[in-house]
């Protein structure tokens, strides 16, 4: 994560221990560690323990145009899963294509970032962390399934006390980080170029509104 951040990101991401960004309503700075510890020897004995001690081939699906330096975030990945004896045929391409291949669940390794339009915590766990059924867990595309968290996220939904809320949201997101539903990498950071005589409202989104351009 430290590599992908300083030589990929160029030391502007901030390394990611939970599915929730600072910032967003519901982000609980304590669950904001890995979880693990970069051991290569480790994950080795893991795969011999699994009946893999020479490892396996995968596919990694990576969007090319989507993210901040997506498909170089992909590749630095395949690099380091080599070390520890994965082989992983990348398939990166147009996001248009990625979003219709991942979404079929025609996937077996991915990277996905998400931005909660709304700001909270829910949406987070709602959409991309809940089990998948009818239009919950959408862009759970690894299938991660916890019934706890499923509970806890319709509970959220209702509760109006910040403090009670809070604990709900935190619970939740920490019975994600031990079972490991996801690896959390990063919040990329944003870069826009500016200029005298242009204003402009930056979105948290990253998305240019035309109608919130002044000229001087």
């Amino acid at each position: 994560m430290e590599a992908i951040r300083d030589r990929v990101m160029g030391g502007t991401s901030h390394i990611a221990g939970t599915m929730v960004a600072p910032g967003i309503n519901g982000y609980d700075e304590a669950l904001d560690e890995r979880v693990l510890p970069y051991d290569p020897d480790a994950a080795r004995a893991l795969l011999a323990e699994a009946g893999y001690p020479d490892g396996f081939t995968i596919t990694m699906d990576c969007p090319n145009d989507r993210y901040v330096n997506d498909e170089k975030i992909c590749q630095a990945i395949v690099g380091m899963l080599a070390r520890v004896g994965i082989s992983v045929d990348l398939l990166a391409q147009t996001r248009s294509r990625y979003f219709e291949k991942i979404l079929a669940r025609d996937t077996t390794f991915s990277i996905l970032g998400w931005q909660p339009l709304s700001y909270d915590a829910h949406s987070t766990l709602q959409d991309v962390i809940n089990t998948p059924k009818d239009k919950i867990g959408t862009y759970n595309v690894g299938g991660y399934s916890n019934p706890r968290i499923d509970e806890l996220t319709v509970m959220i939904e209702t509760e109006n006390d910040p403090a009670k809320r809070q604990q709900l949201i935190s619970e939740a997101l920490g019975i994600h980080r031990e079972d490991i539903g996801h690896i959390p990498l990063h919040q990329a950071g944003l870069a826009w170029g500016v200029r005298n005589g242009v204003n402009v409202v930056l979105r948290s989104d990253d998305s240019l509104e035309l109608k919130w351009v002044r000229f001087d």
